[in-house]
């Protein structure tokens, strides 16, 4: 299995452990159904970078630090804006928590680190974006 399916695995069965499952949807929410909003992530790895004392060296081995984004869509309705604000953020909490955690990562990452969230108002649902930092190791 190389090193991005094993990685993309393990945070996907974090995320399954706090209620979520992956989207069908591979890029944004625009054309999901909304019942995937709530309860669907979309995970995507954004970039990837060799730390700099692999640079320096040849060995058997370097480290890959790899930027990757979490998206969830949470429904939005003029009779519950306030509840599912509030809900989002505690399930954010609660993803922090987890993601803070190395038992629950140590198996797929060298590091796992939480990065910052934003949240992004639209018509139709809030979109809560997590970045995180993985360092992977990659031997050869």
């Amino acid at each position: 299995m190389s090193q991005y399916d094993t990685t993309k695995n393990g945070i996907v069965t974090r995320l399954a452990g706090q209620g979520f499952k992956e989207s069908k949807q591979p890029f944004d929410f625009d054309n999901a159904a909304s019942t995937e909003y709530d309860r669907a992530f979309i995970l995507n790895c954004k970039s990837g970078e060799m730390d700099d004392e692999s640079s320096e060296t040849i060995c058997d081995r370097f480290y890959d630090f790899q930027d990757w984004e979490i998206q969830i869509a949470f429904s939005k309705s003029s009779h519950n804006d306030i509840i599912t604000r509030d809900d989002m953020h505690r399930k954010k909490d609660a993803i922090i928590k987890d993601l803070d955690n190395p038992s629950n990562w140590s198996s797929f990452a060298r590091i796992l680190k939480y990065k910052r969230w934003s949240v992004e108002e639209t018509d139709n649902y809030y979109l809560l974006t997590m970045e995180i930092e993985v360092q992977v190791k990659y031997q050869y």
